[in-house]
């Protein structure tokens, strides 16, 4: 996206997972992926983070990427931030309960309320969980092998709990009926489990910035997605190029869907061949 935002609308929209897509698993470095964002750069693409993580995570690394002008998606769909500078139409949005110049619509349910949701739902289901709320920022760190200030920033949760606990799949199942009750919904992202309202997902996401584009340019732009874990299946079922990359087993979600592109590599190796894959397509017309 150029520096003043939107002038022309593009034609194509990336949206992005992060944590072993965009970034290593481990690492949280986008390394091999950089060259494949210059080039998007490039070529005028925007690429919109859709992760569950925070927004006050999501602000430094869009900065040392240079996409601060890109809208982006926070705790698993539950907002979605568009920058004054985007050249998006907004201003019936609300502005962002922050210093920055963002304007915000909310599409699940302050943490608060997700906590005590949770909270009924695990005593009804006579199960413990655990939250990032529960701990403190040292164990979140060691929990996730975030440095101490990436850790507290994970913990600055507007909209949704991250448990952290490792219990077997019926425990989740009878947890889950419970948070339904709630008006809950938890999601697995390969390592942990946001949970979130239940009206808030990294689909219905997609589509309100995606009508934004549409909006500015009187035509939707062509999107795509890119995920490696189930907890991206709403994000690649609403774009029309979806990407899965590989975890770091090799192996790859149980995500269906037509047209769906299976990458090889894992993380930011993948997210490149992805990049280099729909800009031949960009290119080709197909």
């Amino acid at each position: 996206m150029s520096p003043a935002g939107v002038k022309t609308p593009p034609p194509w929209v990336v949206f992005t997972d992060l944590d072993g897509t965009l970034l290593d698993a481990r690492t949280y470095e986008v390394g091999p992926a950089r060259p494949a964002l210059d080039l998007l750069a490039a070529h005028g693409v925007p690429v919109v983070f859709c992760s569950s993580k925070t927004a006050a995570e999501q602000h430094p690394l869009r900065r040392e990427l240079g996409l601060t002008h890109a809208p982006f998606i926070v705790e698993n769909g539950s907002a979605v931030f568009v920058p004054d500078s985007s050249g998006l139409s907004v201003t019936d949005w609300q502005p962002a309960s922050n210093e920055r110049r963002e304007r915000v619509r909310v599409l699940g349910r302050p943490a608060a309320a997700v906590r005590e949701g949770i909270a009924r739902a695990a005593v009804a289901a006579g199960l413990k969980v655990t939250g990032y709320g529960d701990l403190s920022v040292r164990r979140v760190a060691d929990l996730t092998g975030l440095n101490a200030d990436a850790a507290a920033r994970a913990r600055q949760r507007d909209y949704s709990e991250t448990l952290v606990d490792e219990l077997p799949a019926a425990d989740w199942l009878t947890l889950d009926r419970f948070l339904s009750v709630e008006g809950l919904c938890r999601r697995h992202g390969g390592r942990f489990h946001t949970v979130t309202g239940a009206g808030a997902d990294k689909g219905t996401a997609v589509r309100v910035v995606t009508e934004l584009f549409a909006a500015a340019g009187h035509t939707p732009p062509l999107t795509v997605g890119l995920g490696d874990s189930a907890n991206d299946e709403g994000m690649l079922m609403a774009v029309d190029r979806p990407y899965l990359l590989a975890r770091e087993d090799g192996t790859w979600a149980r995500i269906e869907r037509p047209a769906l592109r299976r990458m090889a590599r894992p993380g930011p190796l993948g997210w490149h061949d992805a990049a280099l894959d729909f800009l031949a397509a960009k290119q080709t017309n197909r």
